[in-house]
């Protein structure tokens, strides 16, 4: 059967899926089986840089010459493919010969075309070998981006962006659609943008499936004849804008648009920032910031295995890139895959190492030392602020380090919501039982933008800045605990005379009054005061109101805490499909603390909780962690054991809070 001309289709998606003729056929047949497997392997090794794989299926008289032979196998890698498809090919078998065509990859992902291949096979020794890889097949239709701008006669549109009530210039971020719905990017932007983990990070975004442009106050728009509609967004604080227009051969328009702010925080001293972005050179970062109206974004450079990213922007202070209102600085985020993560703010020389263990934030067979405590400290000596990063489920390190007072805030506000506690303990839950043991604590918002699918900002920081706006200052106001973390609404807290951080003296049984005022550019569902972890007052909006406020008093009998939070049920597309279910419409303030008679904070319940987590880290280190010696062990222990006994003391007093 091997000795006749026969011919197979069989479709087959993006490399990795079953085998599937297109043709049923009543034998077995094993020259189509051979031919496949030969070019499922070959297409598998140059999509995985895998020159053993690819040489293993080579014929040794492949392109005719031992130099064309060693010459393909020396480009792999160089020119890395990083999808092959083979559902259109059409197998060609005559005798000991046999061709696959087209088959399609797509090499350096996204940014070339597609190219179509004719793959030529030999029959050796019983098995089928490439003999032969020619370009120049048609690209099936389907696999071709027929509305990429470059395939139009396409008129040069000048927009121009600014600011309605000052008349300023601004950057911000534009979707360009025409009337079928097709996205049009501005002039150097591109029309599919990458969405892969660390994949050309920054420039374009993609949400809720919508494609989106970082631009300059002023651009061009390279657009074809036809109707279309511009949509502009600039972070939090400004309503959306939306235009539509015309292009035509005899009149070609130019398109400017104003965007109106609904608030102006800045205005009134409070400071915006995002804690916690990766992969963002510091130019793209300032674009980014500018395009989403934030005033300070952190570029945290990161280890794991061989890779290190970020570190060759470090400065140890604010990035060349900047303005007045918009502050780049590259740091550090510390990791380790059990003990958890660190964010290091405004450090001033790098910390070694940045991750370490295994198996993804170290490598393989690496050591689980230092301790996430040990790397505080070298950070707190080189002028860092340490927050812990994306709040955790309670496993690591994060009880033993806030009891040994290493961490100075908590991105309360990263992931999906704080506040659910649908199977898992929700990191507000957390946080609260920190709070409630006597840690201070302010909260943070952050988005740990890795994804062309996050918007840098989207969940951020509002910090209140006494003064000059500086980084140093935006610093020193989470220092104070001036903070308040949100997606979209501004929220305030005030008690008696205190404000967002501030500790006020009263004695047992005092009435504390407070006020809280949220105020937003969409209705938030539910304003609520919370004392201890618990809600003490509950302001609904009924009137679906973008302003409004509660206020009371509650009456304290021991050492305790007070915030406020806003939010609503609608879940925001801001954090990208590999976040689900998204951001909820929130915010969180930080405590004003209230001493009462002098005494701590303390809370049986909670010090036990964070007691027992103290003890599974212990025992982790006891028994699965790799140390260098039993010595280090040991002092790692101690160290941990110090911490529980913080909690343990709580109990002992019997003193309980909740």
């Amino acid at each position: 059967m091997g000795m006749t001309r026969s011919r197979y289709l069989f479709r087959l998606g993006v490399l990795g899926l079953a085998l599937l003729p297109a043709v049923a056929n009543a034998h077995p047949n094993d020259d189509l089986t051979g031919v496949q497997l030969a070019v499922t392997q070959w297409a598998s090794g140059i999509q995985g840089d895998n020159v053993e794989a690819v040489d293993a299926v080579l014929s040794s008289e492949f392109g005719g010459a031992p130099e064309a032979r060693a010459g393909y196998l020396a480009t792999l890698g160089k020119f890395p493919v990083t999808k092959v498809v083979l559902r259109y090919a059409e197998f060609d078998i005559d005798g000991d010969t046999a061709t696959a065509s087209p088959v399609v990859i797509y090499p350096l992902r996204s940014f070339w075309s597609p190219l179509g291949l004719s793959v030529g096979l030999s029959r050796v020794d019983g098995h089928w070998k490439i003999a032969s890889i020619d370009q120049g097949m048609e690209v099936p239709e389907a696999l071709i981006l027929t509305t990429h701008p470059q395939r139009y006669i396409r008129h040069d549109v000048p927009v121009s962006i600014r600011d309605k009530q000052t008349g300023e210039p601004v950057y911000s971020r534009v979707h360009i659609r025409d009337s079928n719905g097709e996205y049009w990017p501005p002039q150097f932007h591109m029309k599919v943008i990458p969405k892969g983990w660390r994949e050309d990070i920054g420039g374009d975004v993609i949400i809720d499936g919508k494609t989106w442009a970082y631009v300059k106050p002023d651009f061009i728009a390279m657009l074809p004849v036809g109707k279309y509609v511009i949509e502009v967004q600039r972070g939090i604080e400004y309503e959306a804008a939306a235009m539509e227009f015309e292009v035509t051969e005899d009149s070609i328009p130019t398109v400017n648009i104003d965007i109106e702010r609904w608030t102006h925080m800045a205005a009134g001293g409070w400071y915006s920032g995002d804690s916690h972005v990766h992969f963002l050179d510091p130019q793209t970062a300032l674009v980014e910031a500018q395009g989403e109206d934030l005033n300070v974004i952190n570029v945290l450079g990161s280890s794991g295995g061989n890779l290190i990213t970020a570190l060759h922007h470090f400065t140890g202070e604010p990035s060349v890139h900047a303005t007045d209102q918009n502050i780049v600085y590259i740091t550090e985020e510390t990791r380790h895959d059990f003990l958890g993560h660190t964010v290091l703010l405004g450090l001033e020389e790098l910390i070694y190492p940045m991750g370490w263990g295994e198996p993804t934030t170290g490598v393989i067979g690496g050591y689980d030392f230092p301790t996430m405590a040990q790397q505080a400290d070298k950070a707190h000596a080189r002028g860092a602020h340490v927050a812990w990063a994306h709040f955790p489920n309670p496993h690591g390190e994060l009880a033993i380090d806030v009891a040994l007072d290493k961490i100075d805030s908590v991105e309360v506000f990263v992931f999906g919501d704080p506040l659910d506690e649908d199977g898992r303990i929700g990191p507000a839950r957390t946080w609260y039982r920190l709070l409630n043991t006597g840690a201070r604590l302010p909260a943070l918002g952050a988005t740990d933008k890795m994804w062309n699918t996050q918007i840098a900002g989207g969940v951020r920081t509002y910090v209140r800045v006494d003064g000059e706006f500086t980084y140093d200052a935006w610093i020193d106001g989470i220092d104070a605990g001036r903070t308040f973390a949100t997606s979209g609404p501004m929220l305030d807290l005030t008690a008696g005379d205190a404000r967002l951080g501030d500790t006020i003296d009263v004695a047992t049984g005092d009435a504390v009054p407070f006020r809280a005022e949220v105020h937003s550019r969409k209705p938030v569902d539910r304003l609520e005061i919370i004392v201890n972890g618990v809600v003490v007052a509950t302001k609904e909006n009924t009137a679906r109101s973008k302003r409004f406020s509660i206020e009371g008093q509650t009456v304290v009998d021991r050492s305790s805490w007070i915030a406020a939070r806003a939010w609503s049920g609608e879940i925001l597309p801001i954090q990208g499909e590999y976040w689900p279910p998204g951001a909820p419409y929130l915010a969180h303030t930080s405590p004003i603390y209230i001493d009462v008679d002098g005494k701590p904070r303390t809370s049986a319940e909670d010090s036990a909780f964070l007691a027992e987590w103290c003890e599974k880290t212990i025992e982790w280190a006891r028994t699965e962690a790799r140390y260098h010696d039993e010595a280090q062990r040991e002092a790692v222990v101690e160290l941990y054991e110090r911490a529980r006994q913080v909690y343990l003391a709580q109990l002992e007093d019997g003193d309980d809070q909740t």
